[in-house]
């Protein structure tokens, strides 16, 4: 058995007391390399530590850019120097959904740290190891660039709770609550839609225009528009489609009553496969060019972009992932 890292973020659990129940979990087990980082430039530190200690895996542990920054360090500075090391996203607030599509299913971070801790000691932690690229985001405002593994733009965003809900486990109950979450987000934005579409209130500023793949421009409101290489969206729906390696998902939904409620359906069933109806698109992209003047959400964080308005979306490094469950 060897060696696992754990990345931390103590101002992630600030206000929670959580940072204390994970450092006890940590203090409990063996073979672990645990570094906890303050500031961004922490991060270039502690890779060059587990580099060089070499690690089994490395387990990223808070929310607040700390994955996008450790997919940063990894793929411009290249700190880990070549090696493959999987890494392991944990449920950390605004990183929830990443880390529910990697099979965490644990409420709380400590309790899903101390799952993952258990399979690392009885050597089964790297039994499931998938390579997935990340999406690389240039023109953000105050960075320039991030990288992440789901990008989301459109009036979904302004539902705030849906990039910071809790992970559950697998049971009936969290099906029917994730079917309930979905019935009452689809007819609030139909109503909207439906208001904004009767008084012709949809706002210039709130337009999006998207060039995928260099084809044609498109310009229009959107109620989503989502990037991602990851397999499933919110609320554990399936993206369906088969895609290239190098490529990632692209699911466009028109802010209209009807593109709404047809794709609203779908999130129902549990499965976007079978968009193609007007209004709503899903496609494999390997780059796109978005601009657009209101925030967009990346792996869970909130960002705007500069004052160009442009985003130059593109399908970069693969890199490997530690499937939890």
């Amino acid at each position: 058995m060897g060696i696992i890292a754990i990345l931390s973020s103590p101002s992630s659990f600030a206000h929670n007391g959580e940072m204390e129940k994970i450092r006890a979990v940590i203090a409990g087990g063996s073979g672990i390399f645990h570094y906890e980082v303050e500031k961004h430039k922490d991060i270039a530190e502690a890779l060059t530590r587990f580099q060089q200690a070499n690690v089994q895996a490395i387990v990223i542990l808070g929310d607040r850019a700390l994955t996008s920054a450790t997919f940063e360090h990894i793929v411009e500075k290249d700190l880990l120097k070549g090696m493959d090391i999987p890494l392991a996203i944990l449920p950390a607030g605004d990183n929830n959904i990443v880390a529910e599509n990697f099979g965490a299913n644990c409420p709380e971070p400590h309790l899903a740290l101390k799952a993952l801790l258990e399979n690392h000691q009885k050597g089964n932690l790297l039994t499931h190891v998938t390579e997935i690229p990340l999406i690389k985001l240039e023109g953000v405002r105050g960075v320039g660039y991030l990288y992440g593994l789901f990008f989301c733009a459109g009036e979904v965003i302004k539902q705030k709770n849906l990039f910071k809900r809790k992970i559950y486990g697998k049971n009936l109950f969290k099906g029917i609550r994730n079917w309930l979450n979905i019935l009452i987000l689809i007819q609030s934005a139909y109503r909207q839609a439906l208001g904004k579409n009767k008084m012709g209130k949809n706002k210039l500023e709130e337009a999006i225009r998207i060039n995928r793949n260099q084809r044609g421009a498109v310009v229009g409101h959107f109620f989503m528009l989502l990037i991602t290489t990851l397999d499933k969206s919110f609320w554990g729906v399936s993206i369906g489609q088969e895609k290239k390696q190098d490529k990632a998902h692209f699911i466009s939904v028109e802010n209209t009553p009807k593109a709404i409620l047809a794709t609203g359906k779908l999130m129902l069933g549990g499965n976007y496969h079978g968009i193609d109806h007007v209004g709503n698109i899903i496609a494999e992209i390997q780059h796109a060019r978005i601009v657009l003047q209101t925030p967009f959400v990346l792996d869970g964080s909130y960002y705007e972009t500069d004052e160009t308005g442009e985003l130059f979306v593109t399908v970069t490094n693969r890199l490997k992932f530690i499937k939890l469950s």
